[in-house]
């Protein structure tokens, strides 16, 4: 697996959507329900522990409970081979993630630690053998010691093996799985489709930008030749403008039809409407279509030749319903 690839992971559970997603499909027992998904927050990942060692998290996230002064760290590492001793690694981080809120005195003495959800998301081909609480990595005991066997389990997120649990979720986790899981052209190019479908709008921007370089990572992970990766990419552009084009029009009846529109709004939609071209059709049809669209400035009329650009097969049939 390319280092790249691994990499990218991280781009996208940097993001609120994706830590939602885990906490509220994998967790269970309903805690997304008890959390404010609007107090996420990214925290610092680097942890000096006291040998003067240094370890760096991959991710980590601070949620508060609703109505609560409680908060809960989301503790996310990735991996792409099964690491034996990955459940003493998590619980090294845990450790030195309080002995850092100690130290900036977020913790006084007499208070609380808060809760930690650790969270390995694992996406090697091999199915995952470490152990997943650190209690399992220690030699038996007798009974009499064995309430002293430390516990630390972390949340295991085997994504090739949750594909195959619920192979019709359109979960973010699960969807990832299913890519990982049949490492085609087709396959990816459906799951990253449905994927931008889940997540329109301008708000989750950003998901699919990591989204389209997680794509990239995938493809040279894979050997995926670079025109498939073009086509890809495209297609996951496409369906972002579709949605956009969609916005649009319910932007226009809500707003109505209005007269004296400002200049910088038409042309913007404009703009749109020729991308939109340019990628089914190419240039030269954007180009003609171009001079149909100077003369347009009602959004209701550009967002009717936004439609036959998606419902027509031919620049030909497209330019019969649009003028030009």
């Amino acid at each position: 697996m390319a280092r790249k690839h691994d990499e990218t992971y991280k781009l996208i559970f940097s993001q609120r959507a994706a830590v939602e997603e885990v906490v509220c499909n994998f967790v269970g027992e309903d805690l997304g329900d008890e959390l404010d998904f609007d107090t996420l927050e990214a925290l610092p990942t680097d942890r000096i522990s006291g040998g003067l060692v240094q370890r760096q998290v991959d991710l980590l996230w601070k949620i508060r409970f609703r109505g609560s002064w409680l908060y809960l760290l989301i503790l996310l590492e990735f991996q792409s081979e099964s690491d034996y001793f990955m459940a003493l690694r998590i619980l090294t981080y845990i450790c030195l993630t309080y002995e850092e809120l100690l130290r900036r005195r977020e913790v006084k003495a007499g208070e609380r630690l808060p809760p930690v959800l650790p969270v390995t998301v694992y996406n090697g081909r091999a199915r995952w053998r470490a152990a997943t609480d650190i209690s399992e990595l220690i030699a038996p005991v007798p009974p009499p010691l064995s309430r002293y066997v430390p516990k630390a389990r972390h949340l295991l997120l085997d994504l090739q093996r949750i594909s195959e649990r619920d192979p019709a979720s359109m979960d973010l986790v699960t969807s990832l799985g299913r890519a990982e899981g049949e490492p085609s052209p087709e396959n990816l190019r459906r799951v990253m489709r449905d994927l931008v479908r889940r997540f329109p709008g301008p708000e989750f921007a950003e998901l699919r930008m990591a989204l389209s370089t997680w794509v990239a990572g995938a493809a040279e992970a894979w050997q995926i030749p670079e025109e498939e990766l073009a086509r890809m990419q495209t297609t996951m552009e496409e369906e972002t403008m579709w949605e956009r084009v969609s916005e649009m029009r319910e932007q226009v009846h809500r707003d109505g039809v209005q007269q004296g529109l400002e200049r910088g709004r038409a042309e913007e939609r404009r703009s749109l409407v020729g991308r939109l071209a340019t990628r089914k059709f190419g240039a030269e049809t954007a180009e003609q279509l171009s001079r149909v669209l100077e003369d347009i400035a009602d959004p209701e009329r550009l967002a009717e030749v936004a439609d036959a650009i998606i419902d027509c097969d031919t620049n030909a049939e497209l330019f019969a319903r649009v003028g030009g």
